[in-house]
């Protein structure tokens, strides 16, 4: 999974009718909200697709890598031209572009090798819709509304991760075999032709601006780096962000094959069952400005991660918890009690904190590098963040991907198991080297 912080408290729901009022606003709103629940979707649907094609993490792994790709080859690019395009041409131009794939999807998916050139070019409308949207933001509302705004767009990202992962993809792929799978990748079409409709009325906001010359890209991109290395904080951000973007692709990874091998279901069913762990992380953005003030920002990315390695053990150990229960509880075991699969409802339940000890992590962190970066240069850092992040990231999902893989052709307990265990002993350690990198290191911003 990938979330974003800016430091304020977030608004409740109940006070964002006066947004919901403009109509600019409500459009950029219920478009987004279109397009980031169909993404969604489809990035579920494409995992199932190919496991269950292949039964290879691996395959899975390089289905990932290939959703990332365009950030690390075109990220620079999009990232000094995004300024001197017409953002609502870009939008436009990202959503043609994801709904012609759907229907390409939806006739070619039975061919496992035509998903990964077709995963290039979702990936690319995605690349070019998100960093378009947040800069149509200040358009449509005013400087006083901008926290609110954040905060609602913020909510509306999670939101449409639990709604396109939990209930749009696993109810339209309930249809059955390649009627499902035909029917979702034609429903997300025509969810990305939706959000092209309603944020027409936007067409003629954020155009492009000034006739800078490309040959100065290079030369950004490297004081962006330079900045990055030289501040101590934001060097330590950087890092707790590639490693929250490598769980976030580990756990998409690993996902499905965690339903099969450990829980015994389909992946077809891991969304509802990591359901929980948007649960999570939306109550650690609501608690975590108040954890913030109390202990410190810094202090709560540590906290994290001995979060999320605890949680990591104890889904790996979801089947021995589950035997010990039946065993205690007798007749008063909830499988017979309520019908409930105690692996399930164990999974559920470890799911929870995991999303919030993801809060913990990659908010804070994220909001170091708010505070830090330059006004004028914040663009091209967090690009470079996410550039960074991501090709940081691929080596772990490529290795994971293959050791699950060779460990479940030894004899023993499943790969998934051993690798999940892995995972939080690295987890641990590196919440130790962070605590001892930010206790008691008190930063200055950068002069802006």
């Amino acid at each position: 999974m990938v979330m974003s912080f800016d430091g304020a408290t977030v608004v409740p729901v109940g006070r964002a009718p006066p947004l919901l009022r403009d109509r600019r606003f409500l459009a950029l709103w219920v478009g987004s909200g279109l397009a980031h629940t169909a993404y969604n979707a489809l990035l579920f649907t494409m995992l199932i697709v190919v496991l269950e094609a292949t039964g290879s993490s691996t395959q899975t792994s390089l289905l990932i890598i290939t959703l990332v790709m365009p950030t690390l080859v075109l990220g620079p690019l999009v990232a000094a031209l995004m300024d001197r395009w017409a953002k609502g041409k870009v939008v436009l131009a990202a959503n043609v572009l994801r709904a012609v794939t759907c229907v390409l999807l939806a006739l070619g998916y039975r061919h496992v090798w035509a998903l990964y050139p077709l995963a290039l070019f979702f990936s690319t409308g995605n690349l070019l819709f998100n960093p378009a949207v947040m800069a149509f933001i200040p358009s449509v509302v005013t400087k006083e509304q901008l926290v609110s705004a954040n905060s609602l767009y913020n909510f509306t990202i999670i939101g449409s991760q639990l709604v396109g992962l939990v209930f749009l993809a696993p109810t339209v792929l309930k249809l059955g075999g390649s009627v499902g799978r035909e029917a979702m990748f034609l429903v997300g079409s025509g969810m990305f032709a939706a959000s092209a409709f309603w944020f027409s009325p936007l067409m003629r906001l954020g155009g492009g601006g000034g006739n800078g010359r490309l040959r100065a890209i290079p030369g950004e991109l490297r004081q962006a780096l330079g900045l990055l290395a030289r501040d101590r904080p934001s060097a330590v951000a950087l890092a707790q962000l590639t490693v929250g973007n490598a769980l976030v692709l580990l756990f998409v990874t690993l996902m499905p094959r965690y339903m099969k091998d450990v829980l015994h279901i389909s992946p077809s069913n891991a969304a509802f069952v990591f359901a929980p762990t948007g649960v999570g992380a939306l109550v650690g953005l609501r608690v975590l400005p108040w954890a913030a003030r109390r202990f410190g920002k810094e202090r709560l990315v540590p906290a994290g991660m001995v979060g999320i390695a605890l949680c990591l053990v104890l889904l790996a150990m979801v089947e021995p918890l589950a035997a010990f229960m039946r065993r205690a509880s007798g007749p008063l075991n909830p499988e017979k009690l309520l019908g409930l699969s105690l692996l399930q409802s164990l999974t559920m339940v470890f799911a929870g904190p995991l999303g919030l000890s993801y809060a913990f992590l990659n908010a804070p962190a994220q909001t170091v590098l708010h505070e830090r970066a330059p006004s004028h240069m914040r663009g091209r850092i967090f690009t470079t963040q996410a550039m960074v992040a991501q090709s940081l990231s691929l080596a772990p999902v490529i290795f994971m991907g293959a050791l699950t893989d060779l460990l479940d052709a030894l004899a023993g307990p499943p790969g998934i198991v051993l690798v999940l265990g892995l995972i939080a002993a690295v987890m641990m350690a590196m919440a130790a080297v962070n605590w001892r990198l930010v206790r008691g290191h008190h930063g200055k911003p950068w002069a802006s």
